[in-house]
């Protein structure tokens, strides 16, 4: 595992959107969890969206930023998060993830007070939803994919704690169907219901045929960060499951996509064929991945406003890309508005 006490690529930490300050009481918490691992006093410590865990960004007095994941000890994705980026370092040195950083005694994940805590260093560079994919985008996308896959070909996931579905992992498209009428409206739920039957009709039968591995499953627009023009990191490992591996081609096909404003549009034609080509996806995954790039933004919809039914105050978080997924998929079925009867 590569283990490293900080970020050369420092940027400044107001160049992250969308932080708050932490309170006096979290600040001590988290400057005496930082002090155990010698990387310097934090100087402004603000908390980011997030959607599982609490992320912090951190400046230290050494000039160089961190991100403090903190978790509830119960949960198991610190560990998984932890486990899963110890084996890409160590699988591919290069691939821009972020990196672990140790404390004094050796150990990567922290646990005290009822949390868990994971330091890692601060990667660079601008989401992509944030700027406009071009080909250079695209390919960089699908190389460094392609390398990701590679390295998580041969993880175990009962080792590395990686379950094999999750909220938002596409299988569970299933289990949210009834939320169909709750939350779209006459014009949006054939469109919605059309995309379920199909992933029944089509997916459900050879799901197991399909080769499987350990994926990141979540490589949306906040997760991908772009420095002229190429792919400078892939953050964010919280949904990662063991499935198909083209599941894991959708869902950035998906993304691409609502950036791009068409599920269809020639750089997401580009985008495929890249990883196609890459990865040797077979006949059956290439037939499957259109369909399953409409199953995520369905998904995109029905949990972000089920989410935000549920905690209001974080319903900006939780509806980013709900416009994005609805007019894509209303433009694909020839439809223009969700009028409620």
């Amino acid at each position: 595992m590569t283990n490293v006490r900080a970020d050369d690529r420092s940027v400044p930490v107001s160049s992250r959107t969308a932080a708050a300050s932490a309170p006096d009481s979290e600040r001590v918490r988290l400057e005496r969890l930082i002090a155990s691992y010698g990387v310097g006093r934090l100087t402004e410590v603000r908390e980011t969206a997030s959607e599982n865990d609490r992320t912090w960004i951190s400046a230290t007095d050494t000039g160089r930023p961190l991100v403090i994941k903190d978790f509830p000890a119960t949960s198991s994705s610190a560990r998984m998060q932890a486990a899963l980026l110890a084996h890409v370092t160590r699988t591919d040195p290069g691939l821009p993830v972020p990196r672990l950083l140790a404390r004094a005694d050796g150990r990567t994940l922290t646990v005290e007070d009822g949390r868990s805590v994971l330091v890692t260093t601060f990667c660079t560079g601008t989401p992509l939803e944030a700027v406009t994919p071009d080909e250079g985008t695209v390919d960089s996308l699908a190389e460094v994919q392609a390398r990701l896959l590679s390295a998580l070909r041969d993880a175990d996931p009962v080792e590395l704690a990686v379950p094999a579905r999750n909220e938002w992992s596409l299988d569970s498209i299933l289990d949210v169907e009834h939320l169909i009428p709750v939350h779209a409206g006459s014009g949006l739920r054939p469109v919605l219901r059309e995309a379920v039957e199909e992933f029944r009709g089509h997916v459900v039968p050879v799901r197991d045929s399909l080769p499987a591995q350990v994926v990141h499953a979540d490589l949306n627009l906040s997760n991908v960060f772009v420095e002229r023009g190429s792919v400078s990191a892939v953050i964010d490992f919280g949904d990662a499951v063991h499935a198909p591996r083209v599941y894991d081609v959708a869902v950035s096909a998906c993304y691409l996509g609502l950036a791009l404003g068409d599920l269809g549009h020639p750089l997401v034609d580009r985008y495929l064929a890249a990883i196609g080509r890459r990865c040797a996806l077979d006949r059956r995954e290439t037939s499957l991945v259109r369909l399953l790039a409409r199953v995520r933004a369905v998904l995109v919809i029905l949990l972000g406003r089920e989410s935000a039914r549920r905690a209001p105050a974080r319903a900006d978080y939780q509806l980013r890309y709900d416009h994005l997924a609805e007019r894509v998929l209303l433009a694909r079925a020839g439809r223009t508005t969700d009028k409620e009867e």
